[in-house]
């Protein structure tokens, strides 16, 4: 109280020394702040043209459907890292089923690709691409044209990062959004994006950079599994070479904080199934052995519950070991990456025995901000098995690491 009575006194010394200052007749009064012109033409004048210029590329096409299936997180049922069977390694608490986990399968939407309009026949996937929806290729100057087939039982939507679009093409959910912006199960809608020069590499870029896309009902719609790549070459570059000499993983891992109570299951988490729209339905049909009651009553069961759902993951694998991922010693790779999630989620990620150049620069590492994308050159150095992702050991990054091989 005394503090305050003294703070205001000194405060109306002040103001009255300084209202009785004498007063200046030549000095003008102050003049309002005016912001300076904006020069608009400058500022967007580029995009404009770049707008205005007719594309002189191809329409790509593609077909795609989100659909409800069960997903495992370790397919090869065992930590490759660790080289441990899953109820020895360091993540066993996400992967292996017991009263207070569900184990290492779930049931996700998925992006998935088809053939044709009759959406009959999958095109094949490497098993590297893992839960990752389709990869859209394009040139500069390009069309894509995207078939969307909702037959999952929620609205979903596809929304890309870096192309052009009109309103009605932006899939994004929103007060003001387009009407038909929501894809209703059982709905469907044909996406038209333009690929412009800024869409696509820049001068200190390779021949190619990554975008992503999801869907955008909902900041679940991710944890439902909806997401994947877009990726853009220069015009005239796009070829089956150059696809054979690259990948794309996303990375989703949220470090686990540890405090008096165990693991803080409030922490967010791109892959985090417990604010999947599926969770109740993976309890109810996969994880029969889950002690409900516990779950709901016990403090430590519902920690140790919402902990083992947090999947660390690249492409939605934990630990992955892909035999069709496999490059010569010493040949360049292009290796794209998208990392997603809040202002939480910065990841680092680096390569074991590799030399990695990023914008033309050497570097030991690449962190991925939330929403970003970066394309890295690699050039395996070392004959054998090596290890990519979180190598760090960090036990918040349980799963977010696989294994590739590098031949002669």
């Amino acid at each position: 109280m005394r503090l305050f009575v003294f703070v205001n006194v000194v405060l109306a010394f002040a103001i009255q020394h300084v209202t009785s200052l004498p007063v200046d007749p030549d000095q003008d009064d102050p003049v309002p702040y005016v912001a300076p012109p904006v020069n608009y033409t400058a500022y967007f004048g580029p995009l404009h043209e770049e707008l205005e210029k007719s594309l002189n590329g191809q329409t790509r096409v593609y077909y795609i459907a989100a659909e409800e299936l069960t997903w495992d997180y370790n397919p090869n049922h065992k930590d490759t890292i660790h080289d441990l069977s899953v109820t020895e390694s360091p993540a066993r608490t996400k992967l292996v089923s017991s009263p207070s986990s569900i184990g290492s399968k779930y049931i996700k939407a998925l992006y998935r690709e088809y053939t044709d309009d009759t959406f009959t026949t999958l095109k094949s996937v490497p098993s590297w691409q893992g839960n990752m929806g389709p990869i859209l290729r394009a040139e500069v100057g390009d069309t894509l044209e995207v078939h969307f087939w909702n037959k999952a039982s929620h609205n979903y939507t596809i929304h890309p990062h870096g192309v052009h679009y009109e309103f009605e093409h932006e899939g994004a959910v929103y007060k003001g959004s387009a009407g038909n912006a929501i894809i209703p199960p059982g709905g469907k809608h044909t996406y038209i994006w333009t690929i412009r020069p800024r869409a696509g590499p820049g001068p200190k870029d390779g021949d190619s950079l990554v975008w992503g896309y999801h869907s955008h009902v909902h900041d679940t719609d991710l944890y439902d599994g909806l997401y994947g790549a877009i990726i853009i070459y220069r015009a005239g570059l796009l070829n089956q070479s150059r696809i054979d000499r690259e990948i794309v993983s996303t990375v989703f891992c949220k470090l686990a904080f540890k405090g008096e109570t165990g693991y803080s299951p409030e922490i967010p988490s791109v892959f985090n199934e417990n604010h999947s729209q599926y969770l109740e339905r993976t309890m109810a049909e996969l994880a029969p052995q889950l002690d409900k009651q516990a779950i709901r009553q016990d403090k430590s069961s519902k920690e140790a519950f919402h902990f083992s759902n947090v999947k660390n993951s690249i492409n939605g694998v934990m630990y992955g070991d892909f035999r069709d991922l496999a490059f010569p010693i010493n040949q360049t790779i292009t290796w794209h990456l998208l990392g997603w999630g809040d202002f939480l989620d910065i990841n680092y990620v680096s390569w074991q025995n590799a030399e990695v150049t990023l914008f033309g620069k050497r570097v030991n590492h690449v962190r991925l901000l939330p929403a970003t994308f970066q394309t890295v050159h690699v050039r395996p150095m070392k004959i054998g098995k090596q290890k990519f992702g979180f190598l760090d050991n960090q036990s918040g990054a349980l799963g977010m690491s696989m294994v590739y091989r590098v031949t002669r």
